[in-house]
């Protein structure tokens, strides 16, 4: 088995800043592939055929931690990782510092925190409406924003290599991972 030459650019931000989008650019641009914690969930979510909600996700996700150690969903996408021929690998979602400790194990790895004002952000979620995010009101998305999950992002946004504002359009999101990533990946 040859050994694959590889950078992992884990991608932190709060709900709605635009980590899905920032992983689906850089995956196109370096021909990469895109892995989420929320993977490993979905999986499992999927296979006991409940519903894909946001409320499912959290609660499996805090059992599976509470049952088999917080580094149980990182280790799970790690062998993933290492599973995968890809030279360029973007972890969508790190949430916990097991998870940042995970993306810092590969020896070329980068974290990018993406952030946006909670106004534009709850424009965006309830515009994609995933996860039953379409008809919420903005102070349900405060209380969603304020979940477990989300609880430790800024404290961990500050272990980040690179902090992007995306409170604008595409573009310029985009112009900014160009700039980031023209000092990483080659």
């Amino acid at each position: 088995m040859v050994a694959i030459d590889r950078v992992v650019i884990g991608i932190m931000g709060r709900i709605g800043s635009g980590k899905s989008e920032a992983s689906r650019y850089i995956a196109k641009k370096f021909g990469g592939r895109v892995f989420r914690f929320s993977d490993v969930l979905r999986d499992i979510l999927a296979r006991l055929y409940l519903p894909l909600s946001r409320e499912n996700f959290i609660a499996l996700g805090t059992a599976l931690r509470s049952a088999f150690g917080n580094g149980i969903i990182a280790g799970a996408l790690k062998r993933d990782i290492l599973a995968s021929e890809a030279s360029v690998v973007v972890v969508d979602g790190v949430r916990y510092p097991e998870e940042v400790e995970m993306v810092r194990s590969f020896e070329k790895s980068i974290l990018i925190y993406i952030d946006a004002s909670p106004e534009v952000r709850y424009q965006r979620a309830v515009k994609r409406g995933e996860r039953g995010e379409a008809g919420l009101s903005y102070e349900e998305f405060l209380k969603n924003d304020a979940a477990e999950t989300e609880k430790r992002i800024a404290e961990l946004a500050k272990l980040a290599d690179y902090r992007i504002d995306n409170n604008r359009d595409l573009g310029e999101l985009h112009a900014a991972l160009d700039g980031v990533l023209e000092k990483v990946v080659d």
